[in-house]
C-alpha cells in the first residue's frame, strides 16, 4: 500500500486565516468610520469659520430661517440671524466704541460668534471671532 502525499488546509488552518480576515476588516471599518467623523467635524469648522467672516464684514447678509434678509447693518449693536445654516450672532458694546475724527467712523472690537445645529440657546458654538474693525458712518449693506 502506497500513502500519497496530500496537500490540504487543515479546519483550524481555515478557522484562524478566517478570523484574522475578520479582525482586519474590522479595524478597516472602524479606521474609515472614525474618518468620516473628523472629516464632517472639519467642513463644520471650515464652513463655520467662512461664514463669520463672512458676517465680519457685513451683518446685512443675516435673515431668518425663510431665508428672509432681517435688514441689519453693522452699525447694529448685536445682529442675529442666519447664514449658511449656522446661526450668527454679531455685537459689539457701544461703550467701548471710539468715534473717529472729521466723521470718519466708529472704531471698535467687533465679536462673531457662530453656532451649529440650533441658535445661540440651543445649538452648539463652533467658531467665535474677534476683531478690531472701523464701522464707517455711510456703510449701510
Amino acid at each position: 500500500m502506497r500513502h500519497r502525499n496530500r496537500s490540504a488546509f487543515t479546519l483550524l488552518e481555515v478557522a484562524l486565516s478566517i478570523g484574522i480576515l475578520v479582525v482586519g476588516l474590522t479595524a478597516v471599518v472602524s479606521v474609515y468610520m472614525v474618518a468620516l467623523g473628523w472629516s464632517e467635524e472639519i467642513r463644520v469648522d471650515l464652513t463655520a469659520l467662512q461664514t463669520g467672516r463672512i458676517v465680519l464684514a457685513d451683518a446685512g447678509v443675516l435673515a431668518d430661517k425663510n431665508d428672509v434678509p432681517l435688514g441689519l447693518t453693522n452699525k447694529d449693536s448685536t445682529a442675529k440671524g442666519w447664514v449658511n445654516d449656522y446661526f450668527v450672532v454679531r455685537s459689539f458694546n457701544p461703550a467701548e466704541t471710539t468715534t473717529l475724527p472729521n466723521g470718519a467712523g466708529d472704531y471698535t472690537e467687533v465679536r462673531v460668534q457662530v453656532y451649529y445645529g440650533g441658535n445661540d440657546s440651543d445649538g452648539k458654538l463652533a467658531h467665535q471671532l474677534f476683531c478690531h474693525q472701523v464701522i464707517l458712518p455711510e456703510y449701510n449693506p
